[in-house]
């Protein structure tokens, strides 16, 4: 007896993975390099909050992030 079945609508939920992430779906990104999104992203922050990081942040990037002791 064959029976007919309906095509499998996978939504968000029934789309993750084991690991509980998401998947990415292509037109969640717009075309272009890494380079140039991230530059956007610079761009839009104000010039009194990149005024906020540090001088020696990337130098130090465990400290901030971990509380690592500071190099020196």
């Amino acid at each position: 007896m064959a029976t007919a079945t309906k095509p499998r609508c996978r939504t968000v939920a029934a789309a993750r993975g084991k690991n509980g992430s998401n998947p990415r779906v292509d037109a969640e990104f717009a075309a272009g390099s890494l380079e140039a999104e991230l530059s956007a992203i610079g761009k839009a922050v104000p010039a009194r909050e990149w005024a906020k990081v540090p001088a020696d942040y990337f130098a130090d990037l465990d400290h901030y992030l971990h509380g690592a002791p500071r190099k020196k």
